[in-house]
């Protein structure tokens, strides 16, 4: 694919020939880019797939696009099937988190409450969500965004499957996640907590879920630091971050 191509998001799957009109959103970034009839752009469908496609019309009433050919599928996306379980956080540290997991590679965030959880994430923030993490994929490339699943309570995240799990502690009993001798799982948990981090209780429960407990270092981290942090460690240990998973 040509570097930099404008990218849009389409409504669904689509093939050679197909012309499907833009969202009123996109529609305008169309026209804010400059962008005229037979001009070359990519489209995704926030699913995994990803286009070539021609700007077919573009006005102010609206645009549409014709797909010329399918992208390889997957070419920005992380080989580590990566679940964040996070805290529900206040509002906009929430959001920010979203963003950038999504730009980190995350295929699955998953909200819970835990004993120190000040926050009650509302289920109609659910559209908001999508829409964050839709825009972040298609600002850094991503031809998926990750699902992102209403909050349950710790003790359902301990039960989800996964190949390997990993819960990150402030409280000094975890190991560095480098010192795990572990491959690449085929599923990864990544479990980060609220501002005042776990309870005693939360920790033995986690131990006897199977959970490996890490560190994340001598600075005491913000929430939303810690789970961006936590991300970018499970990327560059078993993603594709610094090379790694090439």
């Amino acid at each position: 694919m040509k570097p930099h191509l404008p990218r849009f998001l389409i409504e669904r799957p689509a093939a050679p020939g197909d012309v499907l009109p833009l969202r009123p959103e996109e529609a305008k970034h169309a026209r804010v880019r400059r962008l005229g009839v037979g001009d070359v752009v990519a489209v995704f469908d926030g699913a995994g797939r990803s286009y070539l496609a021609r700007i077919e019309s573009l006005s102010r009433e609206g645009a549409a696009v014709r797909i010329d050919d399918a992208l390889p599928e997957g070419a920005a996306e992380s080989p580590l099937d990566l679940t964040l379980a996070v805290a529900a956080l206040k509002a906009d540290r929430l959001d920010w988190v979203i963003e950038k997991a999504t730009e980190l590679g995350v295929a699955h965030v998953q909200l819970f409450t835990s004993a120190y959880t000040l926050a009650r994430p509302s289920a109609d923030r659910q559209s908001r969500w999508r829409q964050i993490a839709l825009a972040a994929a298609k600002q850094c490339g991503r031809s998926a965004a990750p699902t992102i699943a209403p909050a349950i309570d710790l003790g359902a995240v301990l039960r989800l499957p996964a190949a390997l799990r990993v819960l990150f502690a402030e409280d000094g009993s975890g190991t560095h996640l480098t010192a795990l001798a572990e491959a690449a799982p085929a599923s990864l948990l990544a479990i980060v907590g609220a501002e005042g981090g776990f309870t005693t209780e939360e920790l033995a429960a986690a131990r006897a879920a199977d959970c490996r407990l890490i560190d994340l270092g001598p600075r005491i981290l913000r929430a939303d630091t810690a789970a961006v942090a936590a991300v970018a460690l499970c990327q560059a240990r078993w993603g594709d971050l610094g090379g790694a998973g090439n």
